[in-house]
């Protein structure tokens, strides 16, 4: 089945379902929403602006998938204690094109939102998802600028979505190597100042879930990104699939986090009681 028609398919409240937050067109939803940051407000009418036809679903709600081999493998089992379909995929614009359907996922701009972007993106084309055949159907996009969200949008139909999306990996890493030492950067940052963050939260259940989020995306896009590397499967590995697979679960595995359980347990720093004067 084509991407637009899974993403038809998603309800959201206006039609008594709990799918997404909104699923329709973009002209609809760009005169319906006032928390859009500027960027994005500006690329959506913009591409807009170039095609009325175009739909925009938001906020997809997901499972983690226990089945799938990736998530078997990373070992990530703090993902599973999440209740319901705790991963949302933020911004999903979709057309349907004269022979073929295309969609743009977009996630809103941050210093590492590149890799979340790519592992939304795993996940969504993973075995098990609806989306699994529609692989060659989406590119993920992210920026600063809206410039380089219009233009990922106008080269849908005009390069295969890998190829345009390995164009836009480009101006984010060069290589493997860049990718895993600033994911291993944004989980490191993450971990840091979730003690600050979390114990000034009065219900932290949301920032929680959000950080177990991240930390899987992370783990999820350093192992899949390696393993999808025929280069580094032929020269580096000689063709052995097996320590291909060892060696993505050791990236992986260099991801830091907090445990779910410890996370729960942060308390604030005991306020130092004033010296008192002799």
């Amino acid at each position: 089945m084509a991407i637009s028609s899974i993403l038809d398919q998603q309800l959201d409240q206006r039609r008594n379902g709990e799918d997404c937050s909104f699923n329709g067109y973009l002209e609809d939803y760009l005169n319906l929403t006032d928390d859009l940051d500027e960027v994005l407000r500006e690329s959506f009418t913009e591409i807009l602006a170039k095609d009325e036809n175009v739909k925009i679903c938001v906020n997809l709600k997901a499972e983690v998938n226990r089945n799938a081999i990736s998530n078997q493998i990373i070992r990530y089992k703090d993902i599973f204690k999440l209740a319901g379909k705790p991963i949302e995929y933020p911004y999903i614009l979709y057309v349907a094109g004269d022979t073929e359907d295309r969609a743009l996922l977009v996630v809103p701009y941050s210093k590492y939102s590149f890799i979340y972007a790519k592992g939304y993106y795993y996940c969504m084309t993973e075995p098990g998802s609806p989306f699994i055949d529609c692989k060659n159907e989406i590119v993920a996009v992210t920026s600063d600028k809206a410039s380089r969200i219009t233009d990922a949008y106008s080269k849908l139909f005009t390069m295969k979505a890998g190829a345009l999306q390995r164009s836009i990996d480009r101006d984010y890493f060069k290589n493997y190597d860049e990718l895993k030492a600033l994911a291993v950067e944004a989980a490191n940052k993450q971990k840091e100042e979730a003690p600050a963050v979390l114990t000034a939260l009065e219900d932290r259940t949301a920032q929680i879930y959000r950080y177990v989020i991240n930390w899987f995306l992370l783990k999820k896009v350093l192992y899949v990104q390696y393993m999808v590397n025929k280069n580094i499967l032929n020269t580096v590995h000689e063709g052995n699939i097996k320590k291909q697979r060892n060696q993505a679960k050791t990236n992986a595995d260099e991801i830091g986090f907090l445990s779910f359980s410890e996370m729960w347990r942060l308390t604030a720093p005991a306020e130092e009681e004033p010296e008192q004067e002799s």
